[in-house]
Parts: structure tokens; sequence; C-alpha cells
């Protein structure tokens, strides 16, 4: 073969790269999971702002650190959508790539945007059990375990 790797090389570099693939993130999801999660937080800090209790300041805090961990990524995705012209073949396979690197590869900067995340959707569960609780707002079917 012309890459020098021989045909016993190839599962074993595909295992490798199989292990790998869930060493990173994946930014579509952290981009999903942002737009997700923000309509959720207004809905339970709207109902513990009226209860006046305070409640709803872990989630406000949990929000300010995911957007600040996450700006470049929030950017980055603006930036993409004002383009006005297609990116071309050269462009795209860079932006192609480095998706493909964040995923195989643990990005200090990507990852602090994932935990913030997931420290949000902590602190909107948190609010959602407590609000349950004090009879604030209804528990949801997918949350009781109930069937739709």
């Amino acid at each position: 073969m012309a890459s020098g790797l021989s045909r016993t090389g190839f599962p074993a570099l595909a295992l490798v790269c199989g292990l790998l693939a869930g060493c990173g993130t994946d930014v579509k999801w952290l981009l999903t999971e942002q737009g997700r999660l923000t309509p959720e937080a207004d809905r339970l800090t709207t109902a513990a702002e009226d209860l006046g209790t305070g409640l709803e300041k872990p989630v406000y805090d949990a929000e300010d650190s995911e957007l600040e961990a996450c700006r470049f990524l929030t950017e980055a995705t603006a930036e993409r959508m004002q383009q006005k012209e297609d990116p071309t073949l050269g462009e795209q396979m860079v932006s192609d790539l480095s998706v493909a690197i964040v995923q195989l590869v643990p990005i200090e900067r990507v990852e602090r945007c994932s935990d913030s995340i997931d420290a949000y959707k902590i602190s909107i569960a948190e609010l959602e059990r407590k609000l349950i609780a004090l009879g604030a707002v209804p528990q949801t079917p997918e949350k009781s375990g109930g069937s739709r």
C-alpha cells in the first residue's frame, strides 16, 4: 500500500478512532442543548420570581456562567449565519475538520462550555424540583413517569 499501512493496521486504526470518539464534545449537541434549556429556564424562573423567594438566583448565575463560557461558540455560529456567501470548499473542509477534531479530542474551551451547560441544566432541574414541592408548577408527565 502506498500509505505504508498494512491491511491489519486499518482495524487497529478504526478501533483507536472509535475509542477516541467518546473523548471530545459534540458541538452541535451543545448548541441544541442551549436552545432547549433557555425556554425551560424562562418558564421556571418566571414562576420562581412570582414567589419572591430568590429561588431563581442559582439558575440566573448558572445561565450567566454558561453564556460566558459558550460565548465563543455562540459568536462563531452567529458569524457563520451572517455570511452572505456559501463557504468555499476549502473553508467547509476546515470547518468540518475542526468539528471532527473537537469531537475526537477534548478541547479545554469547548469542555468548559459543555460543563457550564451541564451546570445550567442541573440548576434548572433543581429549581423545578423545588417549585413542584411548593406547588408553584405542576409536575410534567415526562418527569413523573406518566405516559402521554
